[in-house]
C-alpha cells in the first residue's frame, strides 16, 4: 500500500510517499517512491505496550479519527553484527490505514513516565 508522508521521517525529509510491504506479523519494510530508500519496521505489538497520546496537530495532519485505523511501527536498523542492531522506540512511525497518510512522532521518555528502556521490555 502507498502512503503519503504528511509529517516527515527522520533522514528522509524529501520523500513524499512510501510503499508498505509486510514481511510477517512483526516486520515490514517501507520503500520511498522517489528514492527507493528502504526502512525496516517492527510492529508496535512486538514489545510491551507503550501508552502515549498523539498531539492534536498530529492527529489532524494524519486525519486520525479512531485508534483502530492506525498502525504503529518502530524503525529497526539491521547491522552486520547483531550487537549493533538498533530500534528507535521513541520515534515511532504511524500509518493511518484509512486515509493512507503517515508520519513520525518523537516521544519524550519523561512524559511517558519511564525511567529507562527496561520499563518497556517484556518480562520473561
Amino acid at each position: 500500500m502507498e502512503y503519503d508522508v504528511v509529517i516527515s521521517i527522520d533522514g528522509f525529509e524529501n520523500e513524499n510517499k512510501f510503499i508498505l510491504e509486510k514481511i510477517d506479523d512483526f516486520f515490514s519494510i517501507i520503500k520511498g517512491v522517489e528514492t527507493e530508500s528502504e526502512l525496516r519496521l517492527m510492529s508496535f505489538g512486538a514489545l510491551k505496550s507503550l501508552k502515549f497520546e498523539l498531539p492534536e496537530d498530529f492527529t489532524q495532519k494524519l486525519e486520525i479519527q479512531t485508534i483502530d485505523e492506525i498502525s504503529i511501527y518502530y524503525i529497526f536498523v539491521l547491522q552486520t553484527a547483531n550487537n549493533d542492531n538498533s530500534l528507535n522506540t521513541f520515534s515511532p512511525v504511524i500509518l493511518n490505514n484509512r486515509t493512507k497518510k503517515m508520519g513520525q512522532i518523537h516521544l519524550d521518555l519523561k512524559q511517558l513516565g519511564l525511567e529507562g528502556l527496561n520499563d518497556m521490555l517484556p518480562n520473561f
